[in-house]
């Protein structure tokens, strides 16, 4: 049960928990006792009399509980010959014995095997919250041998049997999981291990549009490390694609991915929108699938609940936008979910689906029926609207057919009720757009050059040439509604204005290099933004968040945060910003009224830093504002009123961020000669330091530090032509400074690992979106051009230089296809599997940016750091 709302001096909402002696300790060196409900599915394969009778199989079931040890890609043996066992290290095992008396005739569901009791085991988490230790449980079947009591009858005419021995594994975490209505956003809300969880995450497809990776561990690996690494907590695996493997939970699991499943249903074909309600044809056959699939993934820790089904209408009624009266999953299918849930599972909630209908009643939107009344919207929004409520939407939101009616929010007879807001978003999407070395792989030469005119806000025909709508283009302009912006042509020198010249030719960006330059950074702003808008409403209008889609099963032009190649885009780096990389503890500015935030995502308060001199006086927000060319306009500090800030809540600081232009403030904008014309761009960096006062500590929290960076521009003026010339200053910057030289050294950590630091010593002024790719050095795809090693994790990427600052990088490039050796201090690789002189190469590191001179930098190395 949810308390009472608490509100304090900083202004933060919260709701104590009233049953927080359900909350188990947070923090990796918590060990707690836990009792194992363990049982086993047997299918018999015993010999038969002449009247078909099954011979029994007696004999005892050994089992062995240690500490899981991570095989890599290496698929998991399900079934072992004795011979191949072997026992595992002592220091690995938390408990071991064995159950006698075990008697097996005929083919089992569930054998109910009893309790085991584990005394010190740790719990997993989603990563945002701790580790995740995970162990293994292997039973081992042995039949009795010859003894007399394995006769059949007392002529002993049933001959000896001989031995039997099955092994099989499970791997398991262990946590609790919980779900609630939540009061203040009155939707559904997930607990895990007794404290609540605002869900951060995307949409999963599934790795490839033709499951050609779905015998891959490695492919699922790589792809949910980089979501991890964008600061996502949680996966919702859609129910227009299949159950994921069990590579993709092993992952998941190793990861600490919270994983939303849902069933196989749609609403595109399941009735609402297209197809039948009764489908899928056979029900009998539908719901064998869901016991094996609840079955296959039921002791993966990262499995979190189930869903029916994407966009379902669980819910006939006439009025409800659903006038064929029809139910989707079908009331057999529904009600045979749910029991097999129970009986082989138990343990996890299901929602029927994922949305459902905006209204006032539960005629319209039920939540414990569905997790939101929508989802959407899915283009390009003015990142300001990210802070409103339903952004991109009418508030409160209104039903499919009352949108048709032409009706209007302020009829709404109950603005708060559940159906009328968003409080568990399942979907909401923008832009996306590769970045060049993706693009040139899968457009043509000549659709390369046929890139979107400016104000162009179709998905097809006008300028959008085919290739691009046939791979799914996505406006970058707003809908008229809203204000039709550019946002990729709001970095044009000179500033567009009106979409066309004056002899009538419509503007576009000059190259397809700056297209695709300018999309990088107009996706960065955007998702930042959008993560942001959410997070600062965190319990208060939202619990949960997905993002549609993150993963792209396909070479495509929309809704992804990386390509079918792996390959990050300025999209995946604003989202990691906007969720600060899955940090507890984030700031974040509201682009509405410039007033500051503190996000602390975790039950444990936060208290300021004590250091030699004693408790920080000044704790707050500390912020600087610089312009492009790095003089400082002015510095501060924004503070908290209270001495504390509450876990699982926002705090609102009073006083707004200071906007510091309008008066000459950028000696680049004079140098360049071109006046007082563009937007001034300011740079703010943004710093808040804290303390958790808990024992034991806090060991996955990296700092005490939290931090952020914006581009900020004049706050009061929201003209047309304000927002649509608003960074035409970082379009100046690129056509008419010369390109700033970073001094760029990188060497090699250990066999996976490398760090590269960055310093812009030699500018006068910002090095803007600074990239780091890790290449092959003199081994180029000859098809394609492309020498990219992919995937590669990054700790930070788009990155900007002020003049003096510096930057470490940490790159990791783990499962590579080529062996590596340090050879003159260089790294050389090896090709696996052709092992000839000439697949020789270098590891590289590509520098490029918005205004950075392009550059190659060899990886230096030792012998010792390579092995």
């Amino acid at each position: 049960t949810i308390g009472d709302e608490l509100q304090d001096e900083n202004g933060h909402v919260e709701f104590e928990d009233k049953e927080e002696e359900e909350r188990l300790p947070l923090g990796d060196d918590v060990v707690v006792s836990a009792w194992l409900d363990l049982s086993v599915t047997a299918t018999y394969h015993g010999s038969r009399d002449h009247d078909n009778n099954a011979f029994p199989i007696r004999g005892s079931i050994e089992y062995v509980i240690k500490h899981h040890q991570k095989s890599g890609d290496k698929r998991k043996e399900h079934t072992t010959s004795p011979s191949s066992s072997s026992s595992p290290p002592k220091s690995l095992i938390l408990t071991n014995g064995t159950i006698h008396n075990i008697t097996i005739a005929t083919s089992v569901s569930i054998m109910h095997l009893g309790q085991i009791y584990l005394p010190r085991a740790k719990l997993w988490w989603p990563h945002t919250h701790g580790s995740q230790p995970l162990y293994s449980v292997e039973l081992t079947f042995r039949s009795l041998d010859g003894k007399s009591d394995d006769a059949v009858d007392g002529n002993n005419n049933n001959p000896t049997p001989a031995i039997h021995e099955s092994t099989t594994q499970s791997t398991f975490g262990i946590r609790t999981i919980s779900s609630f209505t939540h009061p203040k956003t009155k939707s559904f809300a997930l607990k895990v291990n007794g404290h609540p969880v605002f869900l951060q995450g995307g949409n999963w497809i599934t790795t490839d549009l033709f499951l050609r990776y779905s015998n891959s561990p490695k492919r699922y690996l790589q792809e949910l490390q980089l979501l991890r690494n964008v600061g996502f907590n949680s996966l919702r695996v859609w129910g227009g694609g299949i159950a994921e493997t069990t590579y993709f939970y092993e992952a998941a699991d190793q990861l600490g991915l919270l994983i939303y499943q849902e069933f196989w249903m749609t609403g595109d074909n399941n009735g609402r929108f297209a197809g039948d309600y009764d489908w899928p044809l056979d029900h009998e056959a539908y719901l064998h699938n869901v016991w094996d699939t609840v079955k296959r993934l039921r002791n993966h820790p990262s499995l979190a609940w189930y869903g029916g089904g994407n966009e379902l209408f669980p819910i006939a009624d006439a009025d409800s936008g659903n006038g064929s009266g029809g139910v989707s999953p079908p009331s057999d299918i529904e009600a045979g979910i749910k029991q097999v849930i129970s009986d082989i599972d138990g343990t996890r909630p299901y929602v029927t689906s994922s949305v459902m209908e905006a209204g006032d009643d539960e005629s319209f939107f039920d939540p414990e029926k569905s997790l939101g009344p929508k989802d959407g919207p899915y283009g390009i929004l003015d990142e300001q609207l990210f802070f409103d409520r339903n952004p991109g939407l009418k508030t409160p939101v209104l039903s499919d057919n009352e949108i048709h009616r032409g009706a209007s929010p302020s009829n709404v007879k109950d603005k708060d009720a559940p159906g009328r807001n968003i409080g568990f978003q399942t979907e909401v999407g923008s832009v996306s757009h590769p970045e060049l070395k993706s693009l040139q792989r899968f457009l043509s030469p000549e659709a390369m050059d046929s890139f979107p005119d400016c104000g162009e806000t179709s998905d097809r025909g006008g300028s959008v040439n085919e290739e691009w709508s046939y791979f799914k283009y996505l406006p970058f302009t707003e809908s008229e509604d809203i204000g039709a912006v550019d946002h990729i042509c709001s970095f044009l020198y000179p500033p567009l204005v009106n979409d066309t010249s004056e002899d009538g030719v419509k503007s576009r960006m000059k190259s397809i290099e700056d297209y695709t330059w300018a999309a990088q950074l107009a996706q960065y702003f955007q998702y930042k933004t959008l993560f942001e808008g959410y997070s600062m409403k965190m319990w208060e209008y939202y619990s949960a968040i997905y993002l549609w889609k993150s993963s792209s099963p396909s070479p495509t032009l929309r809704g992804a945060l990386y390509d079918w190649y792996l390959s990050t885009n300025g999209g995946y780096w604003g989202a990691r910003s906007g969720l600060a990389g899955g940090s507890p503890v984030r700031l974040v500015l509201n682009l509405q009224d410039f007033r500051l935030h503190i996000v602390n995502t975790l039950s444990l308060t936060l208290s300021p830093l004590v250091n030699e001199v004693g408790i920080d006086e000044d704790w707050g927000v500390k912020w600087r504002s610089y312009t492009l060319d790095g003089s400082l306009m002015g510095s501060g500090v924004v503070r908290l009123k209270s001495s504390t800030i509450r876990g699982n809540s926002v705090s609102r600081l009073d006083h707004p961020l200071p906007w510091l232009g309008n008066i000459k403030t950028s000696n680049m904008i004079m140098g360049l000669g071109i006046g007082d014309e563009l937007p001034d761009v300011l740079v703010y960096k943004l710093e808040f330091s804290y303390n958790y006062g808990v024992t034991p500590p806090v060991t996955w929290c990296d700092t005490n530090k939290a931090t952020n960076t914006y581009f900020l521009t004049n706050p009061t003026i929201n003209n047309y032509n304000f927002r649509q010339s608003r960074f035409s200053l970082f379009g100046a910057v690129r056509t008419l400074m010369p390109k700033v030289d970073l001094d760029v050294e990188c060497r090699a950590l250990d066999y996976d690992n490398f760090e590269c630091n960055l310093r812009n010593v030699e500018s006068n002024y910002a090095a803007i979106m600074t990239t780091l790719t890790l290449t092959r050095g003199g081994l180029v795809e000859a098809r394609w051009g492309d020498n990219r090693i992919l995937p590669t994790i990054y700790s930070e990427n788009y990155i900007t230089l002020l003049p003096g600052e510096t930057s470490r990088v940490g790159i990791s490039a783990k499962n590579l296809d080529f062996s590596r050796t340090c050879d003159e201090s260089r790294i050389v690789m090896l090709d696996r599997e052709r092992r000839n002189s000439s697949a020789r190469a270098t590891i590289v590191i590509s520098v490029d940016g918005w205004n950075v001179k392009t550059k190659q930098i060899q990886v230096e190395c030792a012998p010792t750091s390579i092995v």
